[in-house]
């Protein structure tokens, strides 16, 4: 048998997904291997696990791996990947070993549903609009987090999507932003239109000048709607992102997530009367059963007005 079997097989594994996954995703998988391996060989050490082989791991193996991990006190959507990526590894491995130990110890998966959160609060998205009357809109430092901002509100985009938008992606006659870079663009993944809600189109119309204003003056140029304020004006990072999000929250004196903005995008459509189908096409998501699940659904009181009269 070979020194590190679990390692060898799982980067044969991944060397076959390279390219067919989204890299962001293939890197995340790729480390929880790594750490998987370190968690097998103590637990191999310790004779609770009696091999280190994806071919020969059996299901009481696996129950001792899943124990240990619960014992860690992981969440359950981490456990939940784990399950899933040690399954797809050993699958490879022509082990069924994971769905069989699943089945005799049916209480080892998590069950536990993700509550859906709240969206953005229809006062916070008031107070980042009164905070863009607050600013000298003639400065991109001030004008740049907040557009940004809205941007993310309005449009209901993933970080990355619109971080990855390119100024060319703007349509600024129908005022529509066209988003390519969505969750799973290698595979699954269909770019989108999306409208810019029309109160915020004067936003972004001054983003626009400034922006232009500002690269001229530096004697620059960039493709990306928002970019990286670096020398080399490429798109800004998830980090970056993040970065500029914190600028509004001091402002405001409130924090918030980038998906807050993004469920808030989807409840306030389906408020205004689109459908949960239309909702789910805005969001980007492939069925209507994650919009419905994690990001909004019909309120219980106007679900029932409605339903008034109509038996």
């Amino acid at each position: 048998m070979a020194r590190y079997p679990f390692n060898e097989k799982a980067t044969e594994y991944m060397s076959a997904r390279r390219g067919c996954i989204a890299d962001t995703s293939w890197r995340v998988q790729d480390r929880r291997y790594r750490r998987m391996e370190r968690e097998l060989i103590q637990l191999n050490k310790e004779g609770k696990v009696k091999t280190l082989s994806p071919a020969k791991l059996d299901p009481q193996d696996v129950k001792e791996f899943l124990l240990y991990r619960k014992s860690q006190n992981v969440s359950s959507s981490d456990l939940s990947h784990d399950i899933s990526a040690l399954d797809q590894l050993l699958q490879f491995s022509g082990n069924t070993a994971v769905q069989n130990c699943l089945q005799r110890n049916p209480g080892l998966k998590p069950v536990k549903k993700q509550a859906r959160l709240s969206p953005l609060s229809e006062k916070t998205y008031e107070r980042i609009l009164q905070r863009w009357e607050e600013i000298d809109q003639s400065d991109i430092y001030q004008v740049r987090p907040v557009a940004l901002v809205l941007m993310y509100i309005g449009t209901g985009a993933r970080n990355k999507e619109l971080r990855l938008a390119k100024v060319e992606d703007l349509d600024t006659e129908e005022w529509m932003i066209h988003l390519e870079h969505v969750k799973g663009e290698d595979s699954y993944g269909e770019p989108r239109d999306v409208p810019i809600p029309t109160e915020l189109v004067p936003i972004v119309k001054q983003y626009l000048v400034v922006r232009d204003a500002w690269l001229i003056c530096h004697k620059a140029s960039s493709e990306y709607l928002f970019f990286a304020m670096d020398g080399v004006y490429a798109a800004l990072s998830g980090n970056g992102i993040r970065t500029l999000k914190a600028k509004v929250e001091v402002a405001i004196g409130e924090r918030f997530e980038l998906r807050d903005c993004r469920r808030f995008c989807g409840q306030h459509y389906l408020d205004k009367g689109l459908t949960i189908e239309e909702v789910a096409r805005l969001l980007g998501h492939e069925t209507t059963k994650t919009t419905e699940t994690y990001y909004c659904r019909r309120d219980n009181a106007e679900v029932a007005r409605r339903a008034k009269g109509v038996w």
